[in-house]
């Protein structure tokens, strides 16, 4: 009977860790799928210089477009929370910068977002 337990329970362990290692390594939801790409802001200019945004890569990568002052590096999906972290660049020094986006609305060409409680909508570069 124990022999019995010890073999169902390393069973079910090892279903477990191959169902975890799927989920992370395979499974994307629709919307980590949409966040893919360049999201640029659509309060800033209409020229190259004067768009405002960032990029998230499917590897976990960031950057930002036009944002002199924070350098984004990673960024990740917890729930509807975007984090995104980096550096913050203020004359030559710098500083850790993690900025939470809390979504609001997305779909595959539109984000809205809250930051620090102002609300902010994205428009997807093509």
């Amino acid at each position: 009977m124990i022999q019995y337990t010890i073999k169902s329970t390393k069973r079910n362990i090892a279903i477990l860790l191959s169902i975890g290692l799927l989920c992370i390594f395979g499974c994307t939801s629709q919307e980590e799928t949409y966040l893919y790409g360049s999201w640029i802001w659509e309060g800033s200019g209409n020229t190259s210089k004067e768009i405002k945004g960032f990029t998230l890569g499917k590897d976990g990568l960031a950057s930002t477009i036009n944002i002199r002052q924070n350098h984004y590096e990673t960024w990740l999906l917890d729930d509807n929370a975007l984090i995104i972290e980096g550096k913050k660049i203020k004359d030559t020094c710098f500083a850790f910068l993690s900025d939470t986006f809390y979504i609001k609305s997305l779909t595959k060409d539109r984000l809205i977002v809250t930051h620090n409680d102002k609300k902010y909508h994205y428009k997807k570069e093509q």
